[in-house]
C-alpha cells in the first residue's frame, strides 16, 4: 500500500515538473519573440490608422539645443516596422556616419553618430516609406526638427505634383531643394546630395519647412534606386521656374510640378532572329515605327560575295511592337549581314535608329506562314439600322492582314464596290506593312455606301469571302465643340485651378500677345527692366513665350469611335473640333514652345522648364447639330521668371551647410 502511494506521488511529480518546464520554456520564447520584435494587440477591426509622433526628445520647434545631445527620441502613436525606420529617414544637415537605433516597445532611440553644429536647424523627416506593424504607411511625411541656436529656420516651400497627360496627383514622389547663389540660373552640376528632401501625399502635394531662407532648385523624382540623384529613365519633374524662394511666409506655388520621363536614348538593333529561309524577325530596344519599307533598306548581303537578298515584303508586328519582320526571297545556308542605316525606324518620339550592322546565318527551316485576312478596319464601329459601319468624315476603311501581303495578292483579292454592283477605283496605303486603308479616287459623299469584300482563295482561307458594308456618315449625327485657350497670367487671376494666392510665387505680368486680354494700361503697369537682365536670364525668360498653343481632344464615349485629335491656335484665339459624333470629351491644352507637336516635360540640366499645360477636368458633351461652347477658357498657367531688383533676403539665422552636408 505504502509502495503504490510513493509510486503515484513519483508520477504526480514527474507531470509537474515537465508541465512547469514546458510552460516556462513557452513563456521564455514568448519574451524572447515579444522583446524582438513588438507586435500591436491583434484582434479588433482592421487598422488602417498611419502612425503619427506622439512626443519626441528634444521637443518639436526647440532652439537652444545643446550640442552635445546624443540621442533624438522619438515616441509613435504604435508599434513601428521597425526596419521602415531606416529607408523612410532622412536628416538634414546629415551626418558623416550611421545612424543607429535603439528601440524601446513603441519609442526609437536616434544615437546620433557626431557632435551637433553649433547655431544650425535640424530637420529629422520620416517620408511614407515608414509603416507600422500592420504595414500601413503614412499618407505624408512627418517632419521633426529643433536648432542648436537661438533661432530656429522658418523657411518653406509648398507645391504639388500632377502627371503630364492628364494632371492626376502623384503620390510618394521624392521631392529635392538644392540651395542657390543669389545670382545662379540653375545648379550645374547638379550638387551629390539635395539640400533637402521630402516626399508628394496622397493629392500629390508636398511641404519644405524649416528651410534656410533663401532660393532653391526644386526637383521632383521617383527615384527608384534610392540614390537621390537623378538617373536616366527615372520619372522627374522641373520646378515651373528654376528659382523659388523659401521663406515664412511663402504660399503654395500655384502652377504644379509636371512629372515626364525623358527618352533621350534612340532605338538599337538587339537581335536578328532567322524564323525560317524566307523571314528574319529583328528585335529593337524599345517600341518602334517604320520609317520606311524600301527593299533595298532592308536587304540582307552574303558576307562574302556582297550579294544582296531581294526583299519582298517589309513590316511591323502588330503585337509585339519592338519588332520588324523582313520577308525575303529563299536564303542559302550561309552567312549574312544586314546594314541598317540610321532612320530606317524610330521610337515612338521619333529618335532614329542608330545605324547597325547585324551578321546572322541563315535557317534552314521552310517558310510555312501564309497571309491572312484579321480584320476589317477602323475596329469597334457598329452597324447602324441599316447593317452598314458608320464612316466619319476624313476616315476611310481599311484590312488587317497577319503579314505584309504580296502587291499581286492585294490587286487580286480586295474588291470595292457601291450598292449597285459598280467596281469604285481605289488604291491602298500602308505604313507599317500590315495595315492598309482604302483610297479612293473619288470621296464617299455622305450618306454614301460602299462595299468591301476580301477573297479568302487568295489569302489563305479557301471558299470564303469577308464582306463589310461602310457607310459615310451626314452631318445631321456630327457636332462641335468649340473654346478658348489663353495663358493665364498668375498675378491678373490670382489663383491657378483652385490654389491659393501666388504670395511669394509673383510672376512678371504676361504680355497681351499669350494672355488674349486686352493690353494694360502703361500709366499703372510699369515695364520691366529688360537691361538689367543677363544675357543668360534673358536666354531663360525666352523659355517662357512664344510657340503656339496645342490643344488636344480625346474621347471618354462617343456613339462612333474617334481617334484621338489635335489642333494648334494662337494664345487667346477661338478653337474648334468639328464633325464630331454624340459623346462625353475631355480636352488638354499646352504652349508647344518649340513648336514640336508634342507636350515636352522639361530638362533637370541645364534646366529647361516643362511647357505649360492645363486640363478640362470634367468632359464636355458633343451633340448632333449643335456647337457647344466650352464652360470657360482653358487657361494655362505660366510662373514666370521673378524681376531682378528684389529685396535681399532676410539675415540667415543658421550656418549654411558645405555642398557635402545636408
Amino acid at each position: 500500500m505504502i509502495s503504490e502511494l510513493t509510486t503515484t506521488a513519483v508520477h504526480t511529480f514527474v507531470r509537474s515538473s515537465l508541465l512547469f518546464v514546458l510552460t516556462a520554456a513557452l513563456l521564455g520564447v514568448g519574451i524572447i519573440v515579444s522583446c524582438a520584435n513588438p507586435q500591436a494587440p491583434s484582434g479588433g477591426p482592421r487598422d488602417q490608422t498611419p502612425p503619427s509622433v506622439v512626443r519626441t526628445t528634444p521637443v518639436r520647434d526647440t532652439v537652444n539645443v545643446p550640442t552635445s545631445t546624443e540621442v533624438l527620441r522619438v515616441e509613435f502613436s504604435e508599434y513601428i516596422e521597425r526596419s521602415s525606420v531606416s529607408q523612410a529617414l532622412s536628416v538634414t544637415p546629415t551626418f558623416e556616419q550611421q545612424l543607429q537605433f535603439d528601440w524601446s516597445g513603441r519609442t526609437v532611440e536616434i544615437e546620433l553618430p557626431s557632435a551637433l553644429r553649433d547655431s544650425t536647424t535640424y530637420i529629422f523627416t520620416f517620408d511614407t516609406n515608414l509603416s507600422d506593424a500592420h504595414g500601413v504607411s503614412l499618407e505624408s511625411p512627418i517632419t521633426v526638427a529643433f536648432s542648436t541656436g537661438s533661432r530656429i529656420n522658418r523657411g518653406q516651400i509648398r507645391g504639388r505634383v500632377a502627371s503630364g497627360p492628364r494632371g492626376i496627383a502623384q503620390q510618394r514622389v521624392d521631392v529635392y531643394a538644392y540651395v542657390l547663389t543669389p545670382d545662379a540660373v540653375g545648379p550645374r552640376p547638379l550638387p551629390d546630395r539635395p539640400s533637402y528632401r521630402t516626399q508628394t501625399g496622397e493629392d500629390g502635394g508636398f511641404e519644405f519647412n524649416y528651410m534656410r531662407e533663401g532660393r532653391y532648385y526644386v526637383v521632383a523624382l521617383r527615384d527608384n534606386n534610392r540614390n537621390r540623384r537623378p538617373d536616366p529613365n527615372e520619372a522627374f519633374a522641373v520646378p515651373p521656374r528654376f528659382a523659388l524662394r523659401a521663406d515664412s511666409s511663402a504660399a503654395t506655388v500655384p502652377v504644379p510640378w509636371l512629372i515626364a520621363q525623358s527618352d533621350t536614348t534612340a532605338p538599337t538593333l538587339q537581335q536578328v532572329r532567322p524564323v525560317s529561309q524566307r523571314r528574319l524577325r529583328l528585335r529593337f530596344s524599345e517600341p518602334v515605327r517604320l520609317q520606311t519599307r524600301a527593299p533595298e533598306a532592308w536587304a540582307p548581303q552574303d558576307s562574302v560575295s556582297g550579294t544582296p537578298i531581294d526583299v519582298q515584303g517589309v513590316y511591323a508586328v502588330p503585337d509585339r511592337p519592338a519588332a520588324v519582320v523582313v520577308r525575303t526571297a529563299p536564303m542559302r545556308d550561309v552567312c549574312y549581314r544586314l546594314p541598317l542605316r540610321r532612320g530606317v525606324v524610330a521610337d515612338t518620339l521619333g529618335q532614329p535608329l542608330v545605324p547597325d550592322t547585324a551578321r546572322f546565318r541563315a535557317a534552314t527551316r521552310a517558310d510555312t506562314v501564309r497571309t491572312r485576312f484579321r480584320r476589317f478596319l477602323p475596329a469597334g464601329l457598329r452597324q447602324d439600322s441599316t447593317g452598314a459601319r458608320p464612316l466619319l468624315p476624313d476616315i476611310q476603311p481599311g484590312i488587317r492582314f497577319n503579314q505584309a501581303p504580296d502587291s499581286t495578292d492585294l490587286q487580286q483579292g480586295i474588291s470595292v464596290r457601291d450598292t449597285t454592283g459598280e467596281s469604285r477605283a481605289f488604291s491602298l496605303a500602308t505604313e507599317n506593312g500590315t495595315d492598309y486603308r482604302i483610297q479612293f479616287e473619288s470621296p464617299l459623299a455622305p450618306g454614301q455606301y460602299v462595299d468591301v469584300a476580301v477573297v479568302g482563295d487568295v489569302f489563305a482561307r479557301a471558299d470564303t469571302t469577308y464582306r463589310r458594308r461602310f457607310r459615310r456618315v451626314t452631318r445631321r449625327v456630327l457636332g462641335a465643340l468649340e473654346g478658348r485657350a489663353r495663358v493665364a497670367d498668375t498675378i491678373q487671376e490670382g489663383t491657378v485651378s483652385g490654389s491659393q494666392s501666388p504670395g511669394s510665387t509673383t510672376a512678371l505680368r504676361l504680355p497681351p500677345s499669350l494672355t488674349g486680354q486686352d493690353a494694360p494700361d502703361t500709366l499703372d503697369v510699369p515695364t520691366p527692366d529688360t537691361a538689367a537682365t543677363s544675357p543668360a536670364q534673358a536666354r531663360l525668360d525666352s523659355l517662357f513665350y512664344g510657340g503656339p498653343v496645342a490643344v488636344e481632344l480625346t474621347v471618354d464615349d462617343s456613339s462612333i469611335p474617334v481617334e484621338a485629335r489635335r489642333l494648334t491656335t494662337s494664345p487667346g484665339s477661338t478653337f474648334a473640333f468639328e464633325e464630331l459624333p454624340d459623346g462625353q470629351y475631355r480636352f488638354r491644352a499646352y504652349l508647344d514652345r518649340n513648336d514640336n507637336g508634342r507636350w515636352d516635360g522639361g530638362q533637370i540640366q541645364p534646366y529647361v522648364p516643362a511647357e505649360p499645360i492645363t486640363w478640362l477636368q470634367e468632359p464636355v458633351e458633343a451633340r448632333p447639330r449643335w456647337t457647344t461652347e466650352l464652360p470657360a477658357p482653358l487657361r494655362i498657367p505660366v510662373l514666370a521668371p521673378v524681376p531682378k531688383g528684389r529685396e535681399p533676403p532676410p539675415p540667415d539665422t543658421s550656418r549654411p551647410s558645405p555642398p557635402e552636408n545636408r
